[in-house]
């Protein structure tokens, strides 16, 4: 898992595959018409805009992907985001290839705040539980990039 300041994200490129292609597909979408919700392609990967209300932690389940890596950039607003190594959750729903996600359950020890500004990077063996609060219910619009994993 890496967590950092958008700033910083190229600092990540020779981990993650297709970065700048995506960044730039990102880039070309916010200039246009500006980050309307939706599913954008581009060579390597695509990207969604999400927006909406974080639900929660209690409520949700962790995640984890084998063919993508996640790149997760708040544009605005925030959530929280609970992150476990996938060795000690357990499956609550098997994987589905079609939907690249395992759905895992195990403890919330690990919870972070994203803020505007900031990104993650889930890799297929970090469990991430994203929209989620622990106190108040947050808004939020992000970019939820999708990497192929080479």
């Amino acid at each position: 898992m890496i967590i950092d300041h958008v700033d910083n994200i190229l600092k990540y490129e020779a981990l993650l595959p297709n970065l700048r292609k995506g960044l730039e597909a990102v880039a070309v979408v916010k200039n246009g018409a500006g980050l309307a919700p939706g599913r954008y392609e581009f060579e390597g990967g695509y990207f969604m805009v999400q927006q909406g209300e974080t639900r929660p932690i209690s409520e949700g389940t962790f995640e984890a992907h084998r063919n993508y890596i996640d790149v997760q950039i708040m544009a605005e607003g925030s959530e929280e985001m609970a992150w476990e190594d996938v060795r000690r959750l357990e499956t609550v729903i098997p994987y589905q290839e079609e939907k690249d996600a395992e759905r895992l359950t195990g403890k919330r020890e690990h919870v972070v705040k994203i803020t505007e500004g900031m990104f993650y990077a889930a890799f297929p063996w970090d469990g991430h539980q994203a929209v989620a609060h622990t106190g108040e219910r947050q808004r939020f619009l992000k970019v939820v990039m999708k990497l192929g994993v080479g």
